[in-house]
C-alpha cells in the first residue's frame, strides 16, 4: 500500500497534489472507492446502474449516500472533490485508512460475485479500473515524489 510511504504523523503535510495533503488524497480515494463499491453492490442485487440527470437527483444522491454521484454529467469534479476533502477533515487518519480498506474489500467481493455479463454491461470493467488502479496511479507519483523514501511504522 502506497500509504506506507507516509507515516500517520505526516499525512497532513500539504502540497502533495496541488494543495492536498496525503490525507486529502486518501479521502478523495475513499469517496470514489465507496462510490464504485456501492454501484457494484447495486448491480449485484439486480439494480440498474444509472447516473443523476437532474440537480434534484444529485442532491438526493448526496443525501442518501454521503458522497457525490461522480459519474453525473451535471457534476463539476472540482466542486465534488472540494466537498469530499471538507467532509473528511474531521475523520482521523486511522478511520480514513479503515474506510479505504473496507471500500476496497467490498469492491473485491463484488468482483468475486458479479458475472462476466454483469461486468461487461455499462462498461463496469472500465469504471472499476477508473476508480481503482488508474486512479491510484494518478496520485502515486505525487506521493512518491513528496516522500521519496519509505517510512517505517
Amino acid at each position: 500500500m502506497l500509504i506506507n510511504y507516509v507515516a500517520s504523523s505526516r499525512m497532513g503535510i500539504g502540497c502533495v497534489t496541488g494543495t492536498w495533503a496525503v490525507r486529502d488524497i486518501l479521502a478523495h480515494i475513499v469517496a470514489q472507492e465507496q462510490y464504485i463499491s456501492d454501484r457494484l453492490a447495486e448491480v449485484t442485487h439486480g439494480e440498474s446502474f444509472s447516473v443523476c440527470q437532474t440537480q434534484d437527483e444529485l442532491d438526493t444522491f448526496l443525501e442518501e449516500f454521503g458522497y457525490p454521484d461522480f459519474e453525473s454529467p451535471l457534476l463539476q469534479l472540482d466542486i465534488a472533490n472540494d466537498w469530499v476533502v471538507n467532509r473528511y477533515k474531521s475523520v482521523s487518519n486511522e478511520d480514513l485508512v479503515a474506510q479505504e480498506i473496507h471500500a476496497f474489500d467490498a469492491i473485491i467481493e463484488s468482483l468475486r460475485t458479479l458475472t462476466e455479463e454483469q461486468l461487461n454491461a455499462n462498461n463496469l470493467f472500465k469504471l472499476i479500473a477508473h476508480y481503482t488502479y488508474v486512479h491510484y496511479n494518478e496520485h502515486a507519483a505525487d506521493i512518491r515524489k513528496r516522500f521519496r523514501s519509505p517510512v517505517k511504522r
